[in-house]
């Protein structure tokens, strides 16, 4: 009896040493640790400096809390100019191998038992993976349009246009929290409008009874390889994906005819007419 309680016992134990890591998580924590501490590579072609402000491309709307504090990550290389926001908590470490001259930079927090400083650990790793390929190769969106008598084509825009942030500080005197913070932000964005050239704009036919003509933000290209597609380009890979969501919404896919814009390789299930 005694042996058998025993043997039954150890079954028991190592079936909670099987199932521990998966039930409390462990394992999850340990592997998403090391992805966040795992090293960005930096090509030598890539200027990176750090700003004791953050960033504020919105002048208009105050910074919350926490990212009043934060600092500013500027990457700029031969695709343009990116900036990462860079928490109080985050610590960076920058590497160079001697030999080989490569430059890395891995990220870690002050605390890793505080949940937000284990997400923004995560995030900021991300931004700066992305903001690095964003400035040396680019980052690429292309955009399918399906239906019939749907086309697009790229053509200049006749109509005046201003930056987002002079739009911002016509408004009002915006929030500012660091003497130099207004000017650099300024500066950036004239780097911008002067890298970008002369202003373009989409011309869709989506079935309306009117042409969609929509603005090209600056920092992103816009090609049509043929009529039914639009190919988008920048080094921001945030405001990227925000103007494809833009163009998306004018003709989200529906799931009865499979007809809209689609994302990359965006699919969609099919549903059987309604039957009355």
């Amino acid at each position: 009896m005694h042996a058998g309680g025993s043997r039954s016992l150890l079954t028991t134990l190592q079936s909670v040493a099987r199932i521990t890591p998966r039930a409390t998580g462990i394992g999850a924590v340990v592997r998403s640790a090391h992805t966040r501490t795992e090293p960005v590579k930096v090509p030598s072609s890539i200027t990176v400096s750090v700003l004791d402000f953050p960033p504020q491309p919105r002048p208009t709307r105050p910074l919350s809390a926490l990212m009043r504090k934060a600092k500013t990550m500027v990457f700029s290389g031969p695709n343009g100019e990116v900036v990462v926001p860079l928490h109080y908590f985050v610590q960076v470490k920058w590497k160079e191998d001697a030999e080989t001259k490569e430059r890395s930079v891995a990220f870690g927090i002050q605390d890793e038992s505080v949940k937000v400083q284990r997400g923004i650990w995560g995030l900021t790793r991300a931004l700066c993976a992305n903001a690095v390929k964003g400035v040396v190769d680019g980052h690429e969106v292309r955009l399918r349009l399906v239906g019939v008598g749907y086309r697009a084509s790229v053509e200049k825009d006749p109509m005046p246009r201003k930056h987002p942030l002079q739009v911002e500080l016509e408004r009002s005197r915006g929030h500012w929290y660091a003497p130099d913070q207004k000017q650099t932000e300024i500066d950036r964005a004239e780097r911008l409008v002067n890298a970008s050239g002369p202003t373009e704009r989409l011309h869709l036919r989506l079935g309306y009874s009117h042409p969609v003509l929509l603005p090209i933000p600056y920092g992103i290209k816009a090609a049509t390889p043929n009529p039914t597609t639009i190919v988008l380009t920048s080094a921001n890979k945030e405001l990227l994906g925000q103007f494809a969501q833009e163009i998306r919404h004018y003709r989200k896919p529906e799931p009865y005819k499979g007809k809209g814009i689609f994302i990359n390789d965006e699919q969609i299930k099919l549903k059987s007419p309604k039957k009355k």
